[in-house]
């Protein structure tokens, strides 16, 4: 039989009381048996994540309380009606909802509760704790340790050890029906705690998943990081760095937890330690961890027969390995190509192909630059019987690009074009036509082929053919912000290990591609512009300085860089490698600069240049290649040379950096070092061949040590360079002398270059002609100053004419020779003092 009615409503003190006691849940006590005496808030904010056993561990499964779930429906109607909580006031609500407690005796866990509000008299009047024992006789026994165990705060106390026995000998259906009826409860009563206002029902927050909150955190905090990763880099703060190094060890903090503490799906376990051991190599040295995690996420692929991932991790091993170990790492793809060819995995055979390809490049062994054009055949052939018409071009313009950097034979620039060739029958394509990256790239070999074999009129034809390219491609969408691009891959290309893995092998709408990391579209039209200035520059003298104009766009696009970068979201190592090739990019210029200048004999410009290149150089010289140094040092001796400074260009071309040593003779055809050390050696020649000069003796000792390089030297521009210097000094034997002379002027008009062919030409006139009275002396002094003329050339232009002033008065045609002879006396007023002769 149900129990009496209550007495009337007590004191209000009572009433609040009662009321905070209902507000714990206490199956949520029960079950936290380790913090009993924690004040409420702790346990009226509980998330049901923390429930779990990695948090409570003290708690099994079957008593953790669902209070995320909603309650079952028979339970809602008989405790929610009853409630009239909007309408009466505190006091009246909170003693109706103390009826429910007594009208459900019959269930034994209700008896857990109603012993919890006999722990609770001591902290009131004496007189009122009858009241509260009356309302459940069932059970006594845990009335007396509330007594014992009663805390200052308005809370339920701990119950004692036989109460939490018994608790624990329930079953799982006795145990869930309070836990409803509390839930009921909680939210048809407002919180009094915080003054009056209800606070929101804990039953509706979802349980939080940690493992997918740190795994976003991560991305959060390395996409935080990455997103200043370019001005960072440029910047260098220490604030800066500090800050981005916070946010990266934060998210590696976060990728590692998740690792650590969680057994994941194996793919989604893969996948994070691929993340983790990329993040570990581009932005830490601690290539060990990260080899240890590639390691166990290979391990784990080869168990779970995840390829696609698997090769992924080993490309990176690989990549890693080749900063300690380079020929380990050459051995270690070799044996990952093995497996991918055994298996037909073409897709990944393409990408460990290209991987192998690029590192053999990067080294300056000849045998590794053979290896390279073998894999290069390999995947031409490869390509053709799949039917990839995009892969057969990119391994054709790489190999024409390989044989152009590190071929040692003479018909290097012929098989350069032959591979240039091979990528031009694709252009048709379909596949090439949506990828700017490589038709520009195949365009711009093309000029390389033309410029190394020395042919101005060609080289210049394909330049209008690339511009008129980059413009149309001005706006492609293809152009991407990290200067990446893919090439699709044909359908039997694909296969089950073919899956995107969102680096090396990506699908976009169905298409499987693969992915190349190149230039910027910002960066590459700064670099045609660089590629113009040098494709005009032997015509810069008479073509209006279109090379000049060129360069200064390339510069303006550079330093444009330098002030306001394009914000790339990409690693800081990368964000570096990228400023440094700017940086480097800048200095070719600003020495493209200076050497026009020279060739024009504006030697205050080029003086001024090569100061700003100094003071870039103090910045970042341990950034920029050894060639930029190698060819500033020439360019300062080459301009105190022609200033008149012979004893500080001297010191210049005998410097450490310019000495040519022969060992240097074994590198690859094109060593811009080794040509700028043998142009400071046959500079050294001119200047020694003087018979006053202190140094004369030297002489014979220079020259022994040019002949070799000279000779066997694929560049035109040196050959001619040195037949003319050696005409000037082997002047004892005619034959010889003309036999030196014949070969400079057929070299250096092979070439077009008008500076050789104005000094071959003065020097003929001077030695064969002087003195002569003739037509033919004439003629030779005249071509001699158009020359002069044609290079822009002042200090050459005021010789020729001073010769061809005495030619013509020979020859009685004194009028002219005095115009000839003023004109000549003009252009010397302009140069150095230190050229300066009196007439």
């Amino acid at each position: 039989p149900p129990p009496p009615p209550p007495p009337p409503p007590p004191p209000p003190q009572i009433q609040q009381e009662e009321v905070q006691h209902q507000f714990v849940n206490p199956a949520q006590l029960f079950v936290q048996q380790p913090l009993p005496t924690a004040p409420r808030s702790r346990y009226t904010q509980l998330s049901p994540q923390y429930g779990e056993p990695p948090f409570v561990p003290s708690a099994s499964p079957s008593q953790i309380p669902p209070a995320a779930l909603p309650p079952p429906p028979p339970v809602m109607p008989v405790h929610v009606a009853p409630v009239p909580s909007p309408i009466t006031p505190k006091p009246n609500t909170e003693n109706k909802q103390g009826k429910p407690n007594i009208h459900t005796p019959q269930a034994h866990p209700i008896i857990k509760v109603e012993p919890k509000p006999a722990n609770i008299p001591p902290k009131v009047e004496p007189q009122k704790k009858p009241s509260t024992p009356i309302a459940t006789p069932k059970r006594p026994q845990p009335a007396p340790s509330p007594v014992t165990h009663a805390t200052p705060q308005v809370m339920i106390p701990a119950p004692s050890p036989v109460v939490q026995a018994s608790i624990q000998t329930q079953t799982l259906k006795k145990q869930l029906q309070p836990q409803h009826i509390e839930k009921k409860r909680q939210p048809s009563q407002p919180n009094v705690e915080n003054h009056g206002k209800p606070t929101p029902a804990k039953s509706t927050k979802p349980p939080v998943d940690y493992q997918v909150l740190l795994l976003s955190l991560a991305d959060e905090y390395l996409n935080a990081a990455h997103a200043h990763g370019t001005t960072t880099s440029l910047t260098a703060r220490e604030t800066d760095v500090e800050e981005y190094y916070k946010l990266v060890a934060t998210g590696l903090g976060c990728l590692e937890a998740v690792l650590k503490n969680w057994r994941l799906q194996p793919r989604k376990e893969a996948l994070v330690r691929l993340r983790y051991a990329r993040t570990l190599f581009e932005e830490t040295d601690n290539d060990i961890e990260a080899e240890t995690a590639l390691s166990k996420g290979i391990d784990l692929c080869e168990r779970n027969r995840m390829l696609d991932l698997k090769y992924s991790m080993q490309h990176l091993l690989a990549r890693m390995l080749h900063k300690s170990n380079p020929k380990a790492s050459l051995k270690a793809v070799d044996g990952m190509i093995q497996d991918v060819e055994a298996y037909r995995h073409a897709a990944w055979e393409y990408a460990f192909r290209f991987l192998r390809v690029s590192l053999s490049l990067s080294s300056p062994s000849h045998q590794d630059s053979v290896q390279a054009l073998q894999h290069l055949h390999k995947i031409t052939a490869m390509a053709g019987r799949n039917g990839d018409k995009a892969v057969s071009a990119m391994a054709a313009v790489i190999e024409s690009l390989a044989h152009l950097q590190q071929a040692t034979n003479a018909d290097s620039i012929e098989q350069a074009q032959r591979a240039v060739a091979a990528a031009r029958s694709h252009q048709l394509n379909d596949e090439l036509r949506h990828i700017p990256q490589l038709t520009t790239l195949i365009q711009m070999v093309d000029i390389c082929c033309s410029l190394l074999e020395y042919d101005v009129n060609q080289s210049g034809q394909k330049l209008k053919v690339m511009q008129a390219l980059m413009d149309e491609t001005l706006s492609d969408s293809n152009w991407r912000p990290d200067g990446s691009f893919s090439v699709p891959l044909n359908g039997k290309s694909a296969g089950p290990s073919s899956i995107d893995t969102g680096d090396i092998l990506q699908v976009h709408n169905g298409t499987l591609l693969l992915s190349f990391n190149w230039l910027p579209q910002h960066d590459l039209y700064a670099l045609c512009y660089f590629l113009s200035s040098i494709t005009l520059s032997a015509k810069n003298s008479y073509d209006g300085r279109k090379a000049e104009k060129y360069l200064e766009e390339g510069l303006r696009m550079v330093q444009g860089n330098f002030r306001a970068p394009q914000e790339i979201s990409e690693s800081m190592v990368n964000a570096n490698r990228r400023v440094q090739w700017r940086q480097s990019l800048y200095c070719n210029l600003l020495l493209q600069r200076v050497f026009l200048a020279c060739a024009r004999t504006d030697w205050d410009l080029a003086s001024q240049t090569l100061n700003d290149l100094r003071q870039v150089f103090e910045e970042l010289g341990p950034n920029l290649p050894d060639t930029i140094e190698c060819l500033m040092e020439y360019a300062a001796g080459t301009i105190a040379q022609a200033t008149g400074d012979l004893e500080a260009a001297l010191n210049i071309f005998q410097s450490p950096i310019l000495s040519l040593d022969p060992p240097t003779s074994k590198t690859g055809r094109n060593d811009p070092c080794r040509d700028t050390r043998i142009l400071a050696g046959l500079n050294t020649v001119l200047i020694l061949r003087d018979p006053n000069h202190p140094s004369h003796s030297l002489l014979n000792a220079v020259l022994a040590t040019l002949e070799p390089f000279c000779q066997n030297s694929p560049n035109k521009y040196i050959q001619a360079a040195y037949h003319l210097v050696c005409a000037t000094v082997h002047s004892e034997s005619t034959i010889q002398t003309k036999q030196y002379l014949q070969q400079a002027l057929q070299s250096a008009t092979a070439i077009s270059n008008s500076q050789i062919t104005c000094m071959t030409l003065t020097f003929m006139s001077w030695k064969y002609f002087r003195g002569v009275v003739g037509e033919q002396a004439e003629k030779s002094a005249r071509a001699g100053r158009a020359m002069a003329k044609r290079a822009n050339d002042r200090m050459w232009a005021s010789v020729t004419d001073d010769m061809l002033a005495e030619t013509l008065e020979r020859q009685g045609k004194g009028e002219e020779a005095q115009i000839v002879r003023e004109e000549g006396q003009r252009l010397v007023s302009g140069l150095p003092p230190r050229l300066r002769r009196s007439a």
